[in-house]
């Protein structure tokens, strides 16, 4: 079967791993600035890209029965983060976003706006941040170091809501 399907060239094999592959990006601003239309309980924006970040994912999800945009990013160190933004409160927002439970684990200041982590007792639940901007709830989750989270959701903070019509 193998020789089969080869000869095909319906496949391939490549004994590098995916670190060794460019990371695909996708165009963030057309995709939030439609989403920004048609949203119309919560405010939109889309962060300016940090250096060296690529924008590799952007798809819309519901966060307790709400629309929610979410974008990914790889950041220049390899990290990844997922930036969601929707317009339920806090509390709505951490039940809603997944089936797992997580509670508020410690707050902290970032750009007059405060920021809160929300852990679970389960290793493999990662934690989340959210952030209020009293116009929308920003949900950032992912795996890279505190700097990074804090430097997309200053870049969130500090973009202006995008046009709804």
């Amino acid at each position: 079967m193998v020789l089969a399907v080869s000869f095909t060239g319906m496949c391939s094999f490549n004994t590098g791993t995916p670190e060794n592959g460019q990371v695909p990006e996708v165009d963030a601003s057309t995709f939030i600035s439609m989403e920004a239309r048609s949203m119309t309980d919560h405010a939109t924006r889309l962060p300016e890209n940090p250096e060296g970040w690529v924008t590799n994912s952007a798809r819309r999800t519901m966060i307790d029965d709400t629309p929610a945009s979410v974008v990914g990013y790889v950041t220049k160190d390899g990290g990844y983060l997922q930036l969601t933004q929707t317009g339920e409160n806090v509390e709505d927002a951490v039940a809603g976003f997944d089936e797992r439970w997580r509670d508020l684990a410690e707050t902290y200041t970032l750009d007059g706006f405060e920021v809160g982590i929300y852990t679970s007792t389960e290793d493999e639940v990662r934690d989340i941040r959210v952030m209020d901007l009293k116009d929308e709830r920003v949900i950032v989750t992912g795996a890279a170091t505190d700097e990074e989270f804090n430097e997309l959701l200053s870049a969130v903070a500090s973009a202006d809501p995008l046009p709804t019509n």
